[in-house]
């Protein structure tokens, strides 16, 4: 088994979608296929994974028939280490490939191979290989994140994003319900502060379970991380 690196070079693919994801605005990553760029969506908001690499390594070997073959993975996932270090837990880097689910079934027997040496070599590495079909990828989590996504950077009245967050944080966890109740009395207010509710959400001055349903009795609660300052005035 031979290592290689290869950079991935972007073209037309038949059937599919090809282009560049602003990986938090830091890098471009390479994809090939609407789902590479929606796992990259996943990554993207995954406050764990510090960096996202495309096509990594290219794995040369022998096959079965004695001829030399390459398989390529499509990204490899770190995580950040401050994280691991406070959870007393170790996360290894993630070695994926991204294929859909029809793809593997049918082409199963001249993939199985490839899987395996990818398997041995991310055992060789301290690396776990993953395989990613859109079952895995797009989920009630993709699904919630895509939802939010359209709030992100919408800009809302900041007195009343204190007030909100002062009053979770007061609460500890609530509704979302609770809080429009409480807080708002008109109907227009309300409509106004869940679109704020879903904006803080989706920039994690709120959390909540985000693979669970979104709706009036989600329970939400603040960010550790949040910017005491900001939430003290």
């Amino acid at each position: 088994m031979k290592i290689s690196m290869k950079k991935r070079k972007i073209g037309y693919t038949y059937g599919s979608v090809s282009g560049y994801f602003a990986f938090r605005k830091q890098k471009s990553i390479a994809f090939e296929s609407t789902l590479e760029r929606d796992l990259l969506t996943l990554l993207e908001f995954n406050d764990s994974v510090c960096d996202v690499i495309e096509q990594p390594i290219t794995i040369e070997y022998i096959n079965a028939n004695g001829r030399n073959t390459t398989y390529t993975p499509d990204f490899l996932v770190y995580f950040n280490e401050t994280e691991t270090i406070l959870l007393d837990v170790v996360r290894k880097p993630l070695l994926i490939e991204v294929k859909p689910r029809r793809i593997i079934q049918k082409k199963f027997k001249d993939l199985r191979p490839k899987f395996k040496i990818a398997t041995k070599y991310a055992s060789q590495n301290d690396m776990i290989f993953k395989i990613y079909d859109e079952e895995k990828i797009r989920g009630a989590y993709f699904q919630n994140i895509t939802f939010l996504k359209r709030y992100k950077n919408l800009e809302y009245d900041l007195d009343e994003e204190q007030r909100i967050l002062t009053y979770v944080d007061m609460l500890g966890s609530t509704t979302i319900d609770h809080i429009l109740e409480s807080l708002f009395i008109t109907k227009i207010q309300k409509g106004l502060a869940l679109g704020q509710i879903w904006h803080l959400l989706a920039n994690k001055s709120l959390l909540c379970l985000y693979g669970e349903p979104l709706n009036y009795q989600t329970t939400v609660w603040l960010n550790d991380n949040y910017d005491e300052e900001k939430l003290n005035g």
